[in-house]
């Protein structure tokens, strides 16, 4: 199985978490391709534009915790935009309110859009762009692929952003993306006709007038969906074997583990946290090389399927209803769907399915008893638990190390974790001082840093530290400098990768 192949499998978290068909992903960049082929663009073009539209929702996590405050469900928002036009008030309206529940709900949401609709959309793009730009470069994707993910907001007639882009400065391969876009999501929702009179809708506007016409005339197959891809699959697979993508199992798995993590403030960096820590503990127990290697990769996405759980479900400041409990454990279902249906990935699915088995049957998604957890999924739940305790959470702040080790040494002593491992966990992050990566950070911007990772604002920061928002926002600017970024999530990533978030400190 291809590295292209793997991302494809992959994608569907990306629908996922969009709220969209599950293989919308994959049919946007199958149509793509063809579209592409069609206009006579050469190679490199269908290949950029294809990995463009397979991964336009790369960034997508990035700002969903503000969306979960204005909609409520960050999620039916996303698609209710994807569904509708966003560059229409009442379609934006339309879809903040679908994500709310309650006639109270409802009235804030609305006031936050009317208050301050222009400014969420702005970092919206800025943000959901940055993401997806630092994660194609971590993917090696290449310089063309990371500019067209850049400009999946952009608009042919310039009202778009984050560059306002206008015509043909938007790239080729992007213009084609988009297109692709809006063809698949509208075909899948409400079928080709509908598909049709968009795009005619939108030519010139969102889109590039002479890409809309011939995708119009290329609609007709996406009426079945799964026999487009399937006579479709073969050759745009030999064209991959000529024109592939380069990356490696780690890349992919730190890349997505990072998609995932950023969708929750709190939670950024855990999921390298993790994988650090199960690094460390495996040193002390008898796995073998190919084990650890499996642990460590498990450990980067074993969250992975969060994001199909509204960001709402995990910011809320409370005990969980049923409700919300049952959708909350339905993210180690998805994790373990995605991961088996990518090939290279699929012997990672038995671990980061079962790190919330617990030895007692207390755990989920199974919950049994009986059932067999392997030795790599008992040292990844042991490192969940103790990475999830010495971090913030909405409803709890983080415990202090000590505190964590006895949590953790009372859930084996009634069964729930294997001892052993909770014992090579504790003298692993015990004894463990990790040693940032090279940074020329001041002892203050680090601070900054810290908070801004978790998602405080410029005025919530400058309240923690005792400084003024124009000081904190000096200190932001030099942050990004340093670090190479220019958004808040750029900067929650970078910090992750480079070990400065402090947790457990």
């Amino acid at each position: 199985m291809s590295a292209f192949d793997a991302l494809s499998a992959l994608s569907v978290v990306l629908d996922l978490a969009n709220g969209l068909a599950e293989d919308k992903s994959v049919v946007t960049a199958t149509f793509a391709w063809e579209l592409a082929r069609a206009e006579g663009q050469p190679a490199e073009v269908q290949r950029t534009a294809t990995l463009a539209a397979l991964l336009r929702h790369l960034g997508c996590t990035a700002f969903a915790s503000v969306e979960a405050e204005v909609a409520g469900d960050d999620i039916a928002l996303r698609r209710g935009l994807h569904v509708r036009d966003s560059s229409k008030q009442g379609d934006v309206l339309a879809a903040v309110l679908a994500g709310r529940e309650g006639m109270v709900g409802k009235v804030r949401g609305a006031w936050q859009l009317v208050t301050h609709g222009a400014q969420l959309k702005n970092e919206l793009v800025r943000e959901a762009c940055g993401a997806a730009r630092l994660l194609s470069d971590r993917l090696a994707l290449g310089a063309p692929v990371t500019q067209a993910l850049d400009e999946v907001f952009e608009r042919f007639d310039g009202r778009g952003g984050p560059n306002a882009l206008r015509g043909e400065a938007i790239s080729i391969a992007g213009r084609i993306a988009t297109t692709a876009h809006v063809a698949s999501t509208f075909a899948l929702h409400a079928g080709v006709a509908d598909a049709h009179h968009v795009l005619g809708d939108r030519s010139g506007h969102q889109l590039d007038p002479r890409l809309a016409d011939r995708a119009r005339t290329m609609l007709a197959p996406l009426a079945d969906a799964g026999g487009y891809l399937a006579a479709r699959a073969p050759e745009l697979a030999r064209f991959f074997e000529a024109h592939p993508v380069v990356t490696t199992t780690e890349a992919l798995v730190e890349a997505f583990g990072d998609f995932a993590d950023l969708q929750l403030p709190a939670a950024r960096g855990h999921s390298r946290l993790v994988a650090s820590l199960c690094a460390d503990t495996a040193g002390t127990l008898a796995l073998s090389a190919r084990e650890r290697e499996q642990l460590i990769r498990a450990a980067h996405v074993h969250d992975l399927g969060q994001v199909a759980v509204p960001t709402n479900v995990w910011t809320a400041p409370r005990t969980l209803r049923p409700s919300e409990l049952e959708r909350a454990r339905a993210h180690v279902f998805f994790t373990e769907r995605i991961l088996a249906s990518a090939k290279p990935l699929a012997e990672l699915a038995p671990i980061a399915g079962l790190h919330h088995e617990r030895l007692d049957g207390s755990g989920y998604h199974r919950g049994s008893k009986g059932v067999a957890v392997p030795r790599t999924a008992r040292v990844l739940a042991v490192c969940d638990v103790l990475c999830a305790l010495v971090q913030d959470r909405p409803h709890r702040p983080a415990r202090a190390l000590a505190s964590a080790f006895t949590e953790l040494r009372a859930e084996a002593k009634r069964g729930a974790l294997d001892e052993e491992i909770v014992e090579a966990a504790i003298a692993a992050r015990g004894g463990r001082a990790r040693t940032p990566e090279g940074t020329s950070l001041s002892a203050r911007e680090l601070e900054v840093l810290r908070l801004v990772a978790k998602g405080k604002t410029n005025k919530e920061v400058a309240s923690t530290l005792g400084l003024s928002p124009r000081t904190v926002q000096h200190h932001t600017i030099h942050i990004y400098e340093k670090l190479g970024v220019d958004t808040r999530a750029g900067a929650a990533m970078e910090a992750s990768r480079r070990g400065l978030l402090g947790v457990g400190e």
